[in-house]
């Protein structure tokens, strides 16, 4: 019975979704079950076939944490335990990639010189797809490593992941110089390592160790390292569009030339700050590029009962600045969209709102439901519009990248992933005396009952 919280002492299986002898993929849901808070579904840790021993708990019956519920067999070993052996090519996984792209990219605000011609215009000729395919899939299977960790009690408290929507962070901060900052949310893992934090940095910050990008200190929603750029995430929804529009103003006091990009959800869109922030950017003509990474979700709440504009974009044009709806599963295509809005920034043509369309195919956070609040088809269905598998597809079908190459680098981040892990695991915990340490503007030592000496 794997802990599902820091509060979960017992739980009970509420259902199997695999029956004994089904072969179970990596990553796909094994079984749901009740924690002291939430049905929450379980995925397989690693590939094999079913096998639940006759002293598994019944379903509804409470056992303690560490209880062994089945395990996952190599075929030999299910074999010689004469489980029913299903195939497992009888159950592969029915997505694909889509055949097209939705044509979403659209300017559609009037104020700047943005214009849909310019939005949808030829890429530059520097765009180079095999890093960017390289980065998302460096996202992806960073974040599948971190949720089995999560799941095995090595990641403590939440745990967002950025499944499904690779794309935007890869694509934006593929225009972005060490110089420039990006402010994050709860969401922000695949931020980071877009920003330049290493997986290993990434790993050992949410196992809490003292290699962690942030010195074990932030964990998952509290990502810090200024070094490339990664100015801070937070678990508070709004704040960080704030935060952008202020660093815009430094730099354009400073005139030097930096670029702000706040990364927010659809369900910042309808914060005071977003609003506060969008006004004071285009007053100032700041450059500063608002990345809204509309989901679809506010956790639970769907976009569309929260908003009769569908389109976040589109809220642009009250403040006097360029509004952009993308595909946010394309990566050429936010790519683009990125490449005008950091051009105009740098030019002192003033701020951009990107809004990308796009999905969080796992849950809110893990351990929390999965489904419920959405159907299981419109799942599959955004699975279906993975935008890794749509750029390989893409590079496959025009002839530009071998498929061996891509497999070569499916492999290396693989490995990449497995050995972050390993460093995270095999890092020290932080100096208990270093505790006050970045909390107040003065060392530990120089305070005297809360006071400075």
């Amino acid at each position: 019975m794997p802990r599902q919280g820091w509060t979960m002492e017992t739980g009970s299986i509420v259902e199997w979704l695999k029956r004994p002898g089904e072969f179970v993929r990596q990553g796909e849901q094994l079984l749901i079950i009740q924690s002291d808070k939430a049905a929450n579904e379980i995925e397989a840790l690693e590939s094999g076939y079913l096998d639940i021993p006759s002293d598994s708990p019944a379903l509804g019956v409470e056992v303690p944490i560490g209880t062994v519920l089945g395990a996952l067999l190599t075929e030999a070993e299910a074999l010689a335990r004469g489980l029913p052996i299903i195939v497992a090519d009888a159950h592969a996984p029915k997505a694909s990639p889509r055949a097209s792209t939705p044509k979403l990219v659209t300017a559609v605000a009037k104020a700047g010189p943005v214009t849909a011609t310019a939005m949808t215009r030829t890429p530059s000729a520097n765009r180079d797809d095999v890093s960017l395919y390289r980065e998302m899939v460096r996202i992806r299977k960073v974040e599948e490593a971190l949720a089995r960790s999560h799941q095995q009690g090595l990641v403590h408290g939440a745990c967002h992941t950025y499944v499904g929507e690779e794309a935007i962070a890869t694509a934006v901060c593929a225009h972005l110089t060490i110089k420039d900052t990006i402010w994050s949310t709860h969401r922000g893992h695949g931020h980071a390592l877009a920003k330049g934090v290493t997986a290993r940095e990434l790993a050992a910050e949410l196992f809490g160790r003292e290699t962690g990008c942030a010195g074990g200190r932030g964990g998952s929603m509290h990502l810090f390292k200024p070094e490339v750029g990664l100015m801070g995430t937070s678990g508070i929804v709004g704040p960080c569009i704030l935060l952008a529009t202020g660093a815009g103003y430094t730099s354009a006091l400073l005139k030097d030339g930096r670029v702000s990009v706040a990364f927010f959800g659809d369900g910042a869109s309808n914060n005071g700050a977003f609003h506060e922030g969008l006004n004071l950017a285009a007053v100032w003509n700041l450059p500063v590029i608002f990345v809204c990474e509309n989901n679809q979700y506010a956790t639970e709440v769907p976009y569309a009962t929260v908003s009769k504009q569908p389109d976040v974009a589109r809220k642009a044009d009250g403040y006097g600045m360029p509004g952009v709806v993308v595909d946010g599963n394309d990566v050429r295509a936010v790519w683009e969209a990125a490449r005008v809005a950091v051009e105009r920034a740098r030019e002192g043509h003033g701020p951009t709102l990107i809004e990308a369309k796009t999905y969080r195919t796992r849950a809110h956070s893990e351990g929390m439901r999965d489904a419920g609040y959405r159907s299981v088809d419109e799942i599959d269905y955004w699975k279906s519009r993975c935008p890794i598998q749509y750029l390989r597809a893409q590079l496959v079908s025009e002839g530009e990248v071998p498929v061996a190459t891509l497999d070569t680098i499916d492999h290396e981040i693989e490995e990449e992933a497995r050995d972050a892990i390993a460093f995270a695991t095999a890092s020290g915990w932080p100096d208990g005396s270093t505790a006050a340490d970045h909390v107040v503007g003065w060392k530990a030592g120089e305070l005297v009952g809360g006071a400075v000496r």
